[in-house]
C-alpha cells in the first residue's frame, strides 16, 4: 500500500464546479490535454466544506461522527424494536475490529464480506472494517450458490459475515473458493461443524476496546477503496464497484449539505426496506451514521409490518423504490393505518412515473414532498435530486453537489443542449474508481477525461431539470423509432385494472421489435374482468403509433424485479420467447 503523506488540503472537488447550478460556456481543457467543447456542461455547486472533515481516513471520519452524536438513537430493529445508539455502535465495531485484527489478522486494505439482510450487526461490521482500513464487500443474500461463487472471486474477502438465510449456499460457494479463511455467522445457532464460528464466540476474546484509543491507520481516502458493490446485474453478470473513501465521505457530505430534509420540525425519522447489501440502501445506512438521524429498518417488505413501523414509530421520510411507492397509492391496506406522519418520500433505483407519484398524493394529501433522485453503483448514490420545492412531474431533479453532468449523442460523443435526448454522462467526487479486476470494462464506461458514461437515456430542460427516459440497451426499436418502455408502462399504471406493467421489445421481421406488456391485475372484481384487447384499446388512445402495444399483453402474478425494484426484463424476454416458440 502507499500512502499520501503530503500535507492534506481540504478537498472540495473538481476546481471547474460552479457555485451555482450553469450552463458553463466556451472551450475547457481536458485531463487529456485536449480542448473539450462545454457549451452544454451542467455543473452543480463545489462541496462547501472540506468533505474529509480534516480526517486522514474513513475510520477516522466515522467515529468522530459517532462519537458527536453519542447517546442518541441511531437505529431501530422494526421487527424487534431493539434499538443501537450511535456509541452502542461505535463501541461494538471498536471491538469487532480488534477481533479481525487478533482473530483473523486482518490489516488494513484487505476485504471482509457481508452477507446479510437489514439487522443491526450489519452496521457494526461496516464500522469495524473502517477503524482497519478493511474494505467491506456487502454480497446479495439473495444469490444463488453460483452467483455467490462468482461475487467472492470478485472481491477475494479473507473473513465473511452472514446470515442463516443465506448459510448454506454461503458455506457451499465458500468451500469453492480457498482465499476465504474464515466464516462468521449472525445467530444464536451454529448448523455446520468445523467451519463456520458464530458471531459471539468470534468475539468472545476481547471483552470491550475503548474506540478513543483505538489506533487508526491513516490512508489516501482518494484512492483507497472503502466498498465493493456489486453491480446490479440487469443485463449481465455483477461487476464489482469499487467506492473509494473519499466516495463516502462525499456522499455524506452531500446529505449533510442538502436542504431537502432539513424542514422537519421534530427530528427525522427515516423507515427503511432497501437492502443494505444495495447501494442505495448501504449509502443511505452510512449517511444516517454519519449525520444525526433515526432509521427504522426492515429486513424485507411485508405490507403490515411496513405500514405497522410507519405507525408506531411516527416516521416522517420513507426510502422507497417505484414498487412500495405504487403500492402506498393503490392498495386497500394503507387505509387501515395512521400515515400521517409521513412527510417526505424519497424514491430511488428505477424510474417513478408522474402518474404514480400523482396517485401517491391524492391518497396520501399531507405529503409534503415526493423526492425523485437519480443514481447508480458506479456513482455512489445520488448525483441528481429533487432538492426544494417547485421540481417539475417526471423530472429527477438537479445536479448535485460536487458533481458534472452532460447529455451526449451515443454515435457521435456530443454534447446536447436542453430537450435532446443522450446518454448521460457524470464527473466529480462520487465516480466511482472503477470495476474491480476489469480494467476493460473500466475503461468503457470512464473515459480518459474522467466522464463516467451511465448507459441511460435521459435530458435536461432550459431550467437544468433532468429527465431519465429509460436505459440505452433497453429502448425498444419499432420501424426505426425508439421507444422508451417507461413511458408505456407509466400510461398502463394509470389504468385502475392494473396494478404493476412492464414493457420489452420481442422481435419482428417487418418492424424490428414490437412493445409487449407484461401486465399484473389489480385485486378485486376491476382486475378480475379486464381483458388484454382492453388494455392494448387503452394505451392506443393515449400514445403515439410508435408506443402503442403492437406486441399484444401478456398476464402476469407479478413482475420480476431484483430487490432494489428494477425490472428484470432478460426474464421477461426468455418468457415471451418461449411463449412465442410454442405458437
Amino acid at each position: 500500500l502507499r500512502y499520501d503523506r503530503r500535507p492534506r488540503r481540504p478537498y472540495r472537488g473538481p476546481p471547474a464546479l460552479a457555485t451555482v447550478c450553469e450552463w458553463q460556456t466556451g472551450t475547457h481543457h481536458t485531463m487529456t490535454g485536449k480542448p473539450e467543447r462545454s457549451d452544454y456542461i451542467v455543473s452543480g455547486p463545489p462541496h462547501k466544506s472540506d468533505i474529509t472533515a480534516g480526517c486522514g481516513s474513513l475510520g477516522t471520519f466515522v467515529r468522530q461522527k459517532l462519537l458527536q452524536h453519542g447517546s442518541d438513537i441511531a437505529l431501530i430493529d422494526g421487527v424487534y424494536g431493539t434499538e443501537a445508539t450511535y456509541m452502542e455502535l461505535l463501541e461494538q465495531g471498536a471491538r469487532l475490529a480488534e477481533c479481525l485484527r487478533q482473530q483473523a489478522g486482518i490489516r488494513c486494505g484487505d476485504v471482509v464480506g457481508l452477507v446479510s439482510e437489514n439487522r443491526l450487526e450489519f452496521p457494526v461490521v461496516l464500522i469495524g472494517s473502517f477503524l482497519l482500513g478493511a474494505t467491506v464487500a456487502p454480497i446479495n443474500l439473495t444469490y444463488t450458490e453460483r452467483e455467490f461463487v462468482h461475487a467472492f472471486n470478485l472481491s477475494k474477502p479473507r473473513v465473511v459475515f452472514f446470515s442463516g438465510f443465506a448459510a448454506d449456499r454461503v458455506v457451499a460457494a465458500a468451500g469453492q473458493c480457498r482465499f476465504i479463511e474464515r466464516l462468521v455467522l449472525f445467530g444464536d445457532e451454529n448448523p455446520f461443524e468445523g467451519g463456520p464460528t458464530l458471531l459471539e464466540q468470534f468475539l468472545a476474546p476481547v471483552s470491550f476496546v475503548n474506540p478513543l484509543t483505538l489506533a487508526i491507520q491513516p490512508t489516501n481516502v482518494h484512492e483507497h477503496v472503502a466498498l465493493i458493490m456489486c453491480s446490479s446485474g440487469t443485463t449481465g453478470l455483477p461487476k464489482g464497484v469499487q467506492l473509494t473513501q473519499a466516495n463516502v465521505m462525499a456522499s455524506a457530505a452531500l446529505t449533510d449539505e442538502s436542504t431537502s430534509l432539513t424542514e422537519l420540525e421534530g427530528p427525522l425519522v427515516l423507515l427503511c426496506v432497501l437492502p443494505w447489501f444495495h447501494a442505495f440502501g448501504c449509502l443511505s445506512l452510512l449517511n444516517v451514521l454519519c449525520i444525526k438521524q433515526r432509521m427504522v429498518a426492515l429486513p424485507k417488505f411485508e405490507d403490515f409490518l411496513y405500514l405497522g413501523c410507519i405507525e408506531t414509530y411516527g416516521c416522517n421520510t420513507l426510502l422507497t423504490v417505484p414498487p412500495i411507492v405504487l403500492f402506498l397509492a393503490k392498495h386497500p391496506l394503507v387505509d387501515s393505518y395512521d400515515l400521517s406522519s409521513v412527510h417526505t418520500v424519497i424514491c430511488g433505483a428505477a424510474p417513478l412515473a408522474r402518474e404514480t407519484e400523482e396517485l401517491l398524493r391524492r391518497r396520501l394529501p399531507q405529503v409534503r414532498h415526493v423526492r425523485q433522485g437519480y443514481g447508480m453503483s458506479e456513482l455512489t448514490l445520488a448525483t441528481l435530486f429533487q432538492d426544494g420545492d417547485g421540481h417539475k412531474p417526471g423530472s429527477v431533479g438537479r445536479v448535485q453537489i460536487g458533481t458534472q453532468v452532460k447529455v451526449i449523442d451515443p454515435a457521435t460523443g456530443r454534447a446536447l443542449g436542453p430537450h435532446e435526448r443522450g446518454e448521460l454522462c457524470f464527473r466529480g467526487t462520487q465516480v466511482m474508481r472503477g470495476y474491480v479486476g476489469d480494467a476493460a470494462a473500466t475503461s468503457h464506461t470512464i473515459d480518459p477525461d474522467g466522464w463516467l458514461h451511465s448507459g441511460d437515456v435521459g435530458y435536461y430542460d432550459a431550467d437544468g431539470e433532468f429527465y431519465v427516459v429509460d436505459r440505452l440497451k433497453e429502448l425498444i426499436k419499432y420501424k426505426g423509432y425508439q421507444v422508451p418502455p417507461a413511458e408505456i408502462e407509466a400510461v398502463l399504471l394509470t389504468h385502475p385494472a392494473v396494478q404493476d406493467a412492464a414493457v420489452i421489445g420481442v422481435p419482428d421481421e417487418a418492424a424490428g421489435e414490437l412493445p409487449l406488456a407484461f401486465v399484473v391485475r389489480q385485486l378485486g372484481e376491476a382486475g378480475a374482468a379486464v381483458t388484454a384487447a382492453e388494455i392494448v384499446q387503452f394505451v392506443q388512445e393515449r400514445a403515439s403509433a410508435a408506443k402503442r402495444l403492437h406486441g399484444g399483453v401478456q398476464f402476469i402474478d407479478a413482475i420480476p424485479k431484483n430487490l432494489s425494484g428494477k425490472v428484470l426484463r432478460r426474464e421477461l424476454r426468455e418468457q415471451a420467447r418461449v411463449a412465442r416458440a410454442k405458437l
